[in-house]
């Protein structure tokens, strides 16, 4: 289920049956659940287009997409001005895709970018790439990110985290409580989460979503196009 702007039908979702989704700018790819991707939306630069094969999970950034393979091997397609739709070669447990740049986590927990980015050192388990920062959640749990940080959204605070998603100007964080911290630019109330405990986030441009621990989705943020008011 999609809402918000749909000028380019990317919030109109074909039929079937997927296992996860991702939003980028104006197109939205998803995983089916037989393994194959269904892109819908903008495809200028092939941004939309759906590879075959059979992928574990896709993200969808701006003007790029990339998806991890069953095999482990990730393939990405649209815009390469920069680099970030040419993924290096080897095994991954996750990719995600950024504005002129996207990162993976190895089998090995040790991160990889490609395009206009350069990872810290040190494992990690899992990573997010945003507008022009990229986070990470290291193996003891605490937050590294890189990149842009005009706004702060590359200073993260202290503490353990589950998980991390780096927005456009803000980045959210899933505590080890199940709940959320944000930080970075919070100009339409994007950074500022509501009570209570959650078991994901994902931050936008200028909006967040979570799921709270009884399924349904909360959203806070600028709401111009309906993206912060959820089904």
């Amino acid at each position: 289920a999609c809402w918000g702007y749909n000028g380019n039908g990317q919030a109109t979702p074909p039929e079937g049956s997927f296992q996860s989704v991702s939003a980028g700018d104006r197109h939205t790819c998803g995983v089916r659940t037989d393994g194959t991707v269904a892109c819908w939306g903008d495809n200028r630069y092939g941004r939309a287009f759906s590879p075959r094969g059979s992928f574990q999970s896709v993200s969808a950034s701006d003007y790029h997409t990339c998806g991890m393979r069953t095999d482990g091997t990730v393939a990405c397609w649209g815009d390469n001005g920069y680099g970030q739709a040419t993924p290096p070669e080897g095994s991954f447990q996750s990719v995600s895709a950024g504005y002129f740049h996207t990162c993976g986590v190895r089998t090995d927990g040790m991160v990889a970018c490609w395009g206009a980015a350069e990872p810290p050192e040190g494992l990690f388990q899992s990573v997010s790439a945003g507008r022009r920062h990229t986070c990470g959640v290291r193996m003891d749990g605490t937050v590294a990110c890189w990149g842009y940080d005009r706004d702060g959204q590359a200073t993260p605070p202290d503490g353990s985290f589950q998980s991390v998603s780096a927005g456009s100007s803000h980045s959210c964080g899933l505590g080890m409580d199940g709940t959320v911290a944000c930080w970075g630019k919070d100009q339409d109330g994007q950074a500022t989460p509501p009570d209570g405990s959650f078991q994901s986030v994902g931050a936008g441009r200028w909006h967040t979503c979570g799921v709270r621990m009884d399924g349904h989705v909360v959203c806070w943020g600028s709401n111009g196009d309906g993206q912060a008011t959820p089904p």
